[in-house]
């Protein structure tokens, strides 16, 4: 996902190393994360449900319900990650009609796999 450049100010920018954690189930939240560069897994009760790359993101299910996290975030390579706290990804959703609908096209493919997961 492309952000307009006042999100990815270099000085916005965080780096992990590989195998560091990004959160954890149950941390309280205030931003989700577009991924600059390297990868990111997911994972909800130790099994990696989604791996995500460069422009994508993970953790705004907590900026939409203002709830805790609900899955582990951990470095699975060297990244780099844009931090959107609750005020940017608002603005975004209120100026930018599309980021709304890449977020939520987003949401729903997460949804699709993971029914896909259910059944087995």
């Amino acid at each position: 996902m492309q952000l307009p450049e006042i999100f990815a100010n270099p000085v916005n920018i965080r780096s992990f190393a590989q195998g560091s954690p990004i959160f954890n189930a149950g941390d309280e939240s205030g931003e989700m994360f577009v991924v600059q560069s390297g990868e990111v897994e997911i994972s909800i009760n130790g099994k990696v449900v989604e791996t995500v790359g460069p422009e994508g993101f993970f953790g705004e299910i907590s900026l939409i319900e203002d709830s805790a996290r609900a899955a582990d975030a951990i470095a699975r390579t060297d990244c780099k990650l844009v931090p959107v706290n609750r005020h940017h990804f608002l603005y975004m959703v209120d100026e930018m009609p599309q980021f709304a609908l890449h977020v939520m096209k987003g949401m729903a493919d997460r949804l699709r796999k993971a029914d896909k997961r259910a059944a087995g």
